[in-house]
């Protein structure tokens, strides 16, 4: 068969065809050295069937190649199958969660928050040693002192990185605000009285990066807490502080604060919980 009768019965383009070949995937029976006219065998189009039907399933080239260059069992067949099913069930919850980012995105521009709200970012947390100090205070200034009493009590030398607070209870939520402020260790170290060493565990993550001085950090908390009471996630943990950048009282609006709630997928689908904001 000519190349143009093989594409119209396998109800394909030439240009399908050539690529095929150009691919390997299905290469004509015979090649007229003349003209370079393609011909094929009419077996040929149980493969260019496959080929299509394969495709159509969401297989890549390279998985088709590997694919027709064996002859699976059924049991191998199975297994094929099973394997693409979990690949594409897998791209259906990632794309549904895609979708209700994007869903939130319009109901911000529909109350004309968008250029007003950080956005949320999802992510890993890498697993870190710290060394913590835990008190309860009565005003969130009074960690800036925790702090200066936990760096007092340990070697410079073995800190690296920048300040971070883990809020296991805020303002409003009980009679007093329960804080642990930590600083990054180099390596693993036993602490003293008082302080604790220990390796934070890598979590999921939902984070603001907030631009800017105290006074303007609840904005932040509240789009994050407003993202999370619509999102299919749950918090996990104490809400995290990461300053990157603290510039004092001189320069507050150069100042960059990584709010993150430690969260897992809730049970059950659309099931939401409302956290309060600091």
């Amino acid at each position: 068969m000519r190349i143009g009768d093989f594409a119209r019965a396998g109800n394909v383009s030439l240009r399908a065809l050539r690529f095929y070949d150009d691919s390997g995937l299905l290469l004509p029976a015979h090649v007229n050295p003349e003209n370079g006219y393609r011909h094929y065998e009419p077996r040929q189009l149980s493969t260019l069937h496959q080929i299509c039907a394969l495709k159509e399933m969401g297989f890549s080239l390279q998985e088709i190649r590997k694919f027709l260059a064996r002859t699976p069992t059924t049991g191998g067949l199975r297994e094929i199958f099973c394997e693409k099913r979990e690949t594409v069930l897998k791209r259906m919850q990632e794309d549904e969660e895609r979708l209700k980012r994007i869903e939130a995105r319009l109901r911000r521009l529909e109350d004309s928050l968008e250029d007003l709200s950080p956005e949320v970012v999802l992510s890993g947390s890498r697993p870190a040693w710290i060394v913590s100090m835990r008190e309860k205070i009565h005003r969130y200034e009074e960690a800036e002192g925790m702090f200066e009493q936990l760096e007092r009590r340990v070697d410079p030398g073995l800190l690296r990185g920048k300040r971070g607070a883990l809020w296991h209870t805020c303002a409003g939520e009980g009679r007093t605000i329960d804080c642990e402020v930590f600083r990054f260790l180099k390596r693993p170290v036993t602490a003293d009285y008082g302080l604790t060493a220990c390796e934070m565990p890598s979590t999921t993550v939902a984070s603001v990066f907030h631009v800017g001085g105290d006074l303007t950090l609840n904005s932040s908390y509240r789009t994050l807490t407003k993202w999370l009471a619509s999102s299919p996630f749950h918090l996990s943990g104490p809400k995290r502080e990461i300053y990157w950048v603290e510039t004092g009282l001189g320069a507050p609006s150069e100042s960059l604060t990584e709010i993150q709630f430690p969260i897992r997928r809730a049970n059950g689908a659309g099931r939401k919980e409302r956290h309060n904001a600091v």
